[in-house]
């Protein structure tokens, strides 16, 4: 039996090798990736409040007994209006002592004692009104107030399926710019939207006032954003 030579017979394999077909490979994947937007603008029908009652004192029982009555002042009001306002709750009381003061600063009151309560307004009316009244009650603070609405999670559900549409619109116009066709979606994903809160400016009520302005509610943006992503079918 006669043997090839070893040069032939490796120029065969590679012969072999270089004309054989390669296996088949899955098809390249077309693809576009857009961001969905969509904005609706409604009127706020609900204000958060946050109101502080905090003291000062030479000793803790004096500060205390300050914080106390303030406070219950405080609560008194806020309850006797009724169906105007919803979801009354106080957070627990906090003592503190202040060991480290500024240069010259006073060092004869170290003591603070404080409570923070929170609540939502229906009755946009009843705005001044708190306003002036929590203004004249001793060691009050009224933080940022915001604005908000009770439709809030249906109204951003809809703003969702506003900005798939937007996202849709958005694939196809570059489908057809990259002269192509838009498939079906691959993905679909809620993206991050902007908070729907407003904040009121006229947030702190120090002094004494009868004059408050009426709240003006004006509007507050509901966002959504989606990320999409679409098949690109060659044309």
């Amino acid at each position: 039996m006669k043997t090839l030579p070893l040069f032939l017979l490796s120029a065969s394999l590679l012969l072999t090798a270089c004309c054989a077909q390669p296996p088949p490979g899955p098809p390249p994947v077309r693809k576009v990736t857009v961001i969905g937007t969509a904005t609706i603008n409604v009127a706020p029908d609900q204000m958060y409040w946050t109101v502080q009652v905090s003291f000062h004192g030479a000793t803790l029982a004096t500060a205390k007994k300050k914080h106390d009555a303030s406070l219950q002042d405080v609560l008194t009001y806020i309850k006797s209006l009724g169906g105007a306002v919803k979801d009354l709750q106080t957070a627990g009381i906090r003592f503190d002592k202040q060991t480290d003061f500024p240069d010259k600063a006073d060092r004869s009151r170290p003591y603070s004692c404080s409570t923070q309560l929170t609540f939502t307004l229906k009755d946009f009316d009843q705005y001044a009104p708190i306003c002036d009244t929590l203004a004249k009650i001793d060691g009050v603070e009224v933080q940022p107030i915001t604005y908000a609405y009770s439709k809030q999670s249906d109204t951003r559900r809809e703003a969702l399926k506003q900005a798939l549409l937007n996202a849709r619109d958005k694939a196809d116009d570059l489908a057809t710019t990259a002269s192509c066709a838009l498939g079906t979606p691959i993905d679909v994903a809620e993206f991050t939207a902007d908070a729907p809160y407003a904040l009121m400016d006229n947030s702190t009520a120090r002094a004494a006032s009868a004059d408050t302005p009426a709240a003006v509610a004006g509007q507050i943006a509901i966002n959504g954003s989606v990320r999409a992503t679409y098949d690109l079918v060659p044309k």
